[in-house]
């Protein structure tokens, strides 16, 4: 069984739900590129609250490069959480 890792950042900047794309900001960006994973989000535009990027992460480390991840968006100031699913 696959353990499937999900960082969920939400961006500084209030993005349109109706958008299909937006931009990863060149911080995240560079902390996922640091964590050898890929930059392109998906998004997610939940009920209630801010669009969300959502970001699938891959590897063996996965699980522990998730923990660095989200300690680094959230020391840049992002709202960030980690989903975990086994």
């Amino acid at each position: 069984m696959s353990t499937s890792v999900v960082l969920s950042v939400a961006p500084a900047e209030p993005v349109d739900p109706e958008r299909r794309t937006v931009g990863v900001p060149d911080d995240v960006a560079a902390a996922l590129a640091a964590e050898g994973q890929a930059v392109g989000p998906g998004l997610w535009v939940p009920h209630r609250g801010p669009v969300r990027l959502l970001f699938q992460l891959s590897g063996p480390d996965r699980v522990a490069a998730g923990q660095r991840l989200l300690a680094e968006v959230r020391r840049l100031g992002y709202a960030a959480d980690l989903s975990i699913s086994r």
